[in-house]
C-alpha cells in the first residue's frame, strides 16, 4: 500500500475519532493487504460487515464503512481480508471467484487439463 494511501486513510481515522470520540481517539481503522492481490470488497466490524460498491474508491469506502461501525457501536474496522464462506457462495465455484484474482498474479500458470502434467 503506498504512503499516500496510508496517510489518507490515518487523516479519515482522525477525523472520524475528532467527530465521534473527541476525548480517547479509540476508534481504529485496519487496512489488510500483502495477502491476494485484487480489489478490496468488504469491510468487517465486530459482526457487522459492509460491502464496497462498484467504483467507490477505497478512501471512500473505508470512510463510509468506518461512519458506520462507529454509529453501530463499534470501535475497530478491517478493511479487507480473505473472504467469509458466505461471500465466496455469491461465486458458482471456486474457480469463478479464484477467476477475479488470478489475473492480479504474474506467476499464476495457464490452466492445465486434469491428467496433464
Amino acid at each position: 500500500m503506498t504512503k499516500k494511501i496510508e496517510a489518507r486513510l490515518a487523516a479519515v481515522q482522525r477525523k472520524l475519532n475528532a467527530k465521534h470520540h473527541p476525548t480517547d481517539n479509540t476508534f481504529r481503522i485496519l487496512i489488510v493487504h500483502g495477502g491476494l492481490p485484487g480489489p478490496i470488497d468488504w469491510a468487517y466490524g465486530g459482526a457487522h460487515r459492509w460491502r464496497r460498491e462498484p467504483g467507490e474508491e477505497l478512501e471512500a469506502f473505508t470512510e463510509r464503512a468506518a461512519a458506520a461501525a462507529i454509529g453501530v457501536g463499534e470501535r475497530a474496522l478491517n478493511v479487507g481480508g480473505l473472504p467469509r464462506s458466505d461471500e465466496l457462495a455469491g461465486f458458482s465455484s471456486f474457480e469463478e471467484w479464484w477467476s477475479t484474482i488470478a489475473p492480479h498474479y504474474d506467476d499464476v500458470p495457464p490452466e492445465q487439463a486434469r491428467g496433464s502434467r
